[in-house]
């Protein structure tokens, strides 16, 4: 057993071993963009046509104001 020893060394220092970072298991992936909206053509054409009915509704309106006298 003594073939297998060590001899001390008088000027080794007793320090630990450097320190190795760790090492990542996973990290979090962004989030994939999303997909585009849909175009809305039968909200817009809806709205267009709802538009135009209150502009119709309010020349109606002022003309019946001006037949009347109040404007």
């Amino acid at each position: 057993m003594d073939e297998w020893d060590r001899e001390t060394q008088p000027d080794g220092a007793l320090v630990p071993p450097p320190r190795v970072p760790p090492t990542a298991v996973a990290t979090a992936a962004p989030l994939p963009p999303r997909p585009p909206l849909p175009a809305r053509r039968k909200a817009s054409g809806l709205r267009a046509l709802l538009l135009g009915a209150l502009d119709r509704l309010d020349k109606l309106g002022d003309g019946i104001a001006a037949a009347v006298g109040l404007r």
